[in-house]
């Protein structure tokens, strides 16, 4: 069928929208392509609009879209198969004709077709997840990661579809550190404000529970700091913030507290049950390395007595934290069982927090006013030379 006879019959077939499909047909007529791109673009965004109602989408673009695609922005061209690939009822018709939208980018032989091409690539391998083909789909991702890396003035809703997808990888293969960082560079190429709550909630739980269970998860400050987070504190997830705050602060006693206070909560998360020695471990490890980055770097060598006081372990037990510490590279220092004490020379670095930055301001006011007092005690030692 003809796109304008198609049309014709769309505008029968939903009468209520006939406004709106007399304007593409008109739009159509005159080949003025991007205001049709505008129309198009602002009617799919009206989730009860008609025309998205349906096997609609999907017919749209095999017989509209599809005519007219080589002419329009290749990246709303993309965004219109996926929009279209919506209206199928699983996800194998889904695979299979995003695949056909991606034939028809090839065959236009476009170097500016590379990214769009990777934006349908990744929602293949969405659906692909979907269909439990997880090695396919791994495939998939760890191709377009590369592709990636090799593009220059890369559209961000590109980069935001490759580490989305990554991150559902990571999340059916149950790799919890690498979904935390995945769906934290998702999130900078996306405005939070535009996703729905429900899917931001969903997310903010789930980026959470990851950072808590991540293995090689210590700094907690970027995701504290994202606006994502705060969407917690208006949910029965309120405990999971003042969680993620606590272990970012290294602070076993809130801990504890927040344990007792929150023991239902905690409860009904068989991941945080299953993993509790870990997370006591991980807070612990957490607590020494909030411990050594608050003391200045001519005081870092701390009783073992004193570390075992602010984790709540005995001296043997610093002793194994000590050197799981290290072992983790979390810290470099040496253990002096003689003395009972350590010496740290170096601390991991970490994204820091607004009341953490506060007490380096404090660290560094604190060095400034020494080195000001050392100069005015050297200037008034000085004996003049005289010529």
């Amino acid at each position: 069928m003809a796109p304008l006879d198609f049309l014709e019959a769309l505008q029968a077939e939903i009468p209520n929208a006939a406004a709106d499909i007399t304007e593409l047909a008109s739009l159509y007529q005159r080949r003025l392509w991007h205001p049709l791109t505008v129309k198009y673009d602002a009617l799919i965004k009206q989730a009860d609009h008609p025309i998205n109602s349906g096997d609609v989408p999907v017919r749209v673009f095999d017989e509209f879209i599809s005519d007219f695609g080589s002419k329009i922005n290749l990246h709303k061209f993309a965004q219109f198969a996926v929009h279209a690939t919506k209206s199928l009822p699983a996800p194998q018709p889904m695979v299979d004709h995003l695949q056909s939208s991606i034939q028809k980018l090839e065959d236009m032989k476009l170097a500016k077709a590379n990214q769009p091409i990777l934006f349908l690539r990744m929602h293949v391998a969405q659906h692909k997840i979907e269909l439990g083909a997880i090695s396919e789909a791994k495939a998939v991702v760890e191709q377009g990661k590369e592709q990636l890396e090799g593009m220059e003035d890369v559209d961000p809703t590109v980069s935001a579809s490759v580490y989305y997808v990554a991150s559902l990888l990571n999340k059916a293969i149950g790799d919890s550190a690498e979904f935390y960082r995945s769906s934290l560079m998702y999130l900078s190429f996306v405005s939070s404000e535009t996703l729905p709550h429900d899917f931001k909630l969903r997310l903010a739980v789930d980026i959470s529970l990851a950072a808590l269970l991540g293995d090689s998860i210590y700094s907690f400050g970027q995701l504290l700091l994202h606006p994502i987070v705060h969407v917690l504190d208006d949910s029965p997830f309120r405990w999971l913030h003042e969680l993620l705050e606590v272990f970012n602060a290294g602070d076993m006693h809130k801990y504890d507290e927040l344990c007792t206070r929150y023991a239902a909560e905690l409860n009904s998360q068989p991941a945080l049950v299953a993993n509790e020695r870990r997370l006591r471990e991980k807070i612990t490890l957490m607590c020494l390395m909030e411990m050594i980055s608050s003391l200045p770097a001519e005081s870092r060598n701390i009783a073992l007595t004193a570390i075992a006081q602010r984790t709540k372990l005995d001296v043997d037990g610093v002793e194994f934290l000590l050197m799981k510490a290290l072992s983790l590279h979390l810290i470099e220092g040496i253990i002096n069982q003689v003395q009972g004490t350590v010496s740290i020379s170096w601390v991991a670095p970490r994204v820091l927090t607004k009341p953490q930055i506060a007490g380096l301001k404090g660290r560094l006011d604190g060095w400034i006013s020494k080195v000001s007092q050392t100069a005015m005690a050297l200037e008034q030692e000085t004996v003049g030379v005289e010529v």
